[in-house]
This record gives structure tokens, sequence and C-alpha cells, in this order.
């Protein structure tokens, strides 16, 4: 729930049974420097920002690894993104991406690399830790799995451009880094996608349970397609879906019960600070017009906006469904869900999600707009030119933000690229957040160096894969 702060030719467009290929590419040759060369762009900054949000799940995992316990008492006044039950703190955070990086903060602790600081275990490099495993690279191998899918679509441009530029050119990218569950979340529920356009149920039902155990609000993608099922009548699919989905439930009973006491109770019901019940039960109540047109439109947080490729996809789309009728669209498994995903975030009470670059609990629908529409984008002159203007615009926008004040934008700032970051690059407030720095370049010269990595990316990008 939102808190307060490698294929076939091409079908129709948007058709499910585009997807007939693996789940995650194999990587070979050109493939691989390809994925190499993104890794290391999402992962040039990597946020240690003392965010509540990020702290609460870096606390989660300095407790467990420090006392094997779920408390976060002796990190909690660090964070206001925390639960209260029974006089012990706890992160209301879904809990994966905390019990992804636990592992390996443990072994790190193990084989004593880690210098604890003020703070015990809850260092900057954890944070960093679960930036790159929960931020980095599931970025990473979102753009890997678009490239992949380009393979067979005529495209205007270099496929690597196509790509590279609408991810990177999105809050998405500026949230690469973080140790948010946000791009987690899209990278598991696009492999859930695409092994559900394949009749992989049980696995399907797994990835998406993963998903939700990164961002519970992604429960309307696994339950919108048990109940497409149901009305085709595919007994075996339903079965397969409750097979695969039951390991998942039954793990978040678990550990809702370990922090909570009830299997059925979310820690997120026991919010400590900043509790909003205005919007009803956990903060939701009915969309309303002025989050709709603040989630799409607006320079505050709008998902064309701020993801700007994504109009065309938009297009795409809209065209596929009056193409395709109503049964098509009822039954497609990204529309009806991304349409209640978006009406369910704008009757959230805090529907911005506190301080934010962009829509940051769209981060899974704007990913599954990306590959589901870009490599069925219409070859014509419109869109050729819509797609480089708007993805060089974007990636000025979430280049400039992500080299200066990251999401660290306040509520009250309404036009955060006016307002916040253009001043930022014009008076040279950059992040200290990057690796240059890290070994001792000053923070200008690391945004320098990261530009010059950038283009060179792009140049070699347009002689290894070409356009079709």
């Amino acid at each position: 729930m939102p808190t307060a702060d490698g294929g076939n030719a091409p079908g129709p467009i948007l058709s499910p049974e585009v997807v007939t290929f693996s789940p995650m590419p194999t990587l070979r040759g050109g493939t691989l420097i390809f994925f190499l060369i993104t890794l290391a762009l999402c992962s040039w900054h990597l946020d240690s920002g003392r965010n509540a949000n990020t702290i609460s799940r870096a606390a989660m995992v300095a407790a467990l690894v420090e006392s094997g316990s779920l408390c976060i008492d002796p990190y909690q006044e660090l964070t206001a993104d925390k639960a209260l039950v029974a006089g012990h703190y706890y992160s209301e955070k879904a809990p994966l991406p905390a019990l992804i990086v636990w592992p390996f903060w443990s072994m790190a602790n193990g084989l004593h690399w880690i210098t604890p600081d003020d703070h015990g275990l809850l260092t900057d490099g954890l944070l960093q830790l679960g930036g790159f495993l929960c931020g980095s690279v599931p970025l990473a191998l979102l753009i890997l799995l678009l490239y992949r899918d380009l393979r067979h679509s005529p495209v205007p441009l270099p496929r690597g451009w196509i790509a590279l530029l609408p991810f990177m050119g999105s809050f998405l990218f500026v949230y690469s880094g973080s140790f948010h569950g946000h791009l987690l979340a899209a990278l598991f529920l696009v492999l859930a996608w695409r092994m559900r356009t394949r009749d992989a149920h049980v696995l399907a039902t797994v990835l998406a349970s993963a998903a939700i155990l990164c961002e519970y609000s992604l429960f309307v993608f696994p339950l919108v397609w048990f109940l497409q099922d149901a009305f085709q009548r595919k007994w075996k699919a339903l079965g397969a879906q409750v097979f695969g989905g039951l390991p998942g439930l039954l793990f978040l009973g678990f550990m809702n019960l370990m922090i909570t006491g009830k299997p059925w109770t979310l820690p997120y019901a026991d919010v400590a600070e900043h509790v909003d019940r205005s919007g009803g039960i956990l903060g939701l109540g009915m969309p309303t017009l002025a989050g709709l047109w603040g989630l799409l439109f607006s320079s505050f947080r709008g998902l064309f906006t701020h993801a700007p490729v994504t109009i065309v996809c938009a297009i795409v789309a809209l065209v596929a469904i009056r193409r395709n009728g109503l049964k098509w669209t009822a039954l497609h498994p990204l529309v009806i869900p991304s349409l209640l995903l978006i009406a369910m975030i704008s009757g959230h009470s805090m529907w911005w999600g506190g301080w934010a670059f962009g829509p940051r609990h769209l981060t899974a629908v704007a990913a599954l707009l990306l590959l589901a529409a870009l490599p069925k984008l219409p070859d014509k002159p419109w869109a050729d030119g819509a797609l480089v203007w708007l993805g060089v615009w974007g990636l000025v926008v979430s280049v400039s933000a992500k080299s200066t004040a990251w999401y660290s934008l306040p509520t009250t700032v309404l036009h955060p690229f006016r307002e916040m970051i253009l001043p930022y690059v014009l008076q040279r407030g950059f992040t200290v957040m990057q690796w240059p720095v890290a070994v001792g370049f000053s923070p200008i010269m690391g945004t320098f160096f990261f530009a010059i990595a950038l283009l060179l990316a792009l140049k070699y990008m347009r002689r290894t894969t070409p356009s079709t």
C-alpha cells in the first residue's frame, strides 16, 4: 500500500501471445555487453540518503543480521516509516526486498567486510547494497528484456537506444540505486505476465506473489487474472493459480503473525507515525479526479510527464483496444489490472507518495506499458519523431533529477523540475551519491563523467544495435 513518503515474429498490437520465450534472456556476446553497460549506468548513483522509506527496509536487514529479530527498536528513531506493536517497532514495508538483501549483508558481516558506525550495521554500505540489488539490477534487467523483445520489431532507431532511453528517460531511473521495492516489484510482475502468456500459471502466480511481497498494491494483477480465467472456465488454470499463490500467501501470513500477531493484519495497519485514516481502510477510498489527474498528467506526479515515452505507448494501447474490442480488452492480462491499480492509488489519502519524483506507486504500470507497447510501435513518422523527442526530453529531466535532488522533493513542490531540479543544475548542486565521488572526485566531475559515459554508451549502441 502507498505510504507517506530470445522471440517470435510480432503478432497483434499488445497481444499477449507475443511473449513466447523464456522469462529471462540468456546473456551471450553483445547481449551480455549491453547488459553490463546498462547495469553500470543504473548503478552509477547509489543512494545512501537517510530517507525514512529506505531506512525502514535497511533497519529490518540490520536487525536480522545483528540479532536474528524483525524488531527494529535500536534503529526506530532513524525512520518514521515503522509499525508500533506491543511496545516494539518493526518495518511496515513489504518484506521481500529486505529479505533478499539480508543474506548478502549477513555474509559481508561474517567475512568482516563491514565496519559498524554509530548505528551499528545500518550503514551507508547497507543502503547502497540494497539500492544495487533492489534498484539497479531490476532496472537493468527490465531494459534488457525490452532490448531482447525488439529483435524482430521494425524500429526507426538503434534498438539499444529504444530499450535504454524510455526507461532511463523516466522516473524509474531516479529510483535505480535506491533501496525501494518498486523496481523489484515491477520486474517480478513483468516476469509473471510473461509466464502467464505461456500458460505457465503456477510460475506466473509465484512471480506475482513475489511482486506483491515487494509492493502490496499489486495484488490486483493476480486477482484479475483469476477472475478472467474463472469467466472463461479455465478450471485447470484456476487450480494452478491457487497452487502457485498459496506459498506466497502463507509466507505473508507468517510474516504478519511474527509482527502483528495476526496472520491477516499487515504491519501497515499499525503505522506509528504519519497515520492518515481519512481515506478509509489503510488510507484507501474512492478514486478521485484530483488523484487521477495528479498521477497521470500533472507536473507534480504525472506518469506521462515523468515517463514521457509512455504517451506514445498509451496511444499504441488505445489503438489496440479500439481494434480488438471490448472482450479482448477485458481478458487482456494488463489493461484492466493496470487501470484498477491507477484508480486504487488515486483514491488513497496520500496518492502522491510523499517526497517522491513521479508516481512511484505506478512503477509497475510504467514498466509494463513500455515493455508491452514499444515492440509494437508502428513504423510511422509521428511515432518515430515522438519516440526521439520524448525520449531525449525524459532523459534530460531524469538525469538532472538523479544528479541533484533524486526523489527528495517536498510535497509542497508542485513543479519539481522548474522549482528545484533546474535551479540545482544551474547552481551546480550535484549529488555526492555517485561512485566517482567515493574515490575522490568532486560531484561536478562525477556528473561530467556520467554524461560522457552515457554518450559513449549511446554511441556504442548505435554501432552495435542498428535499426531494422
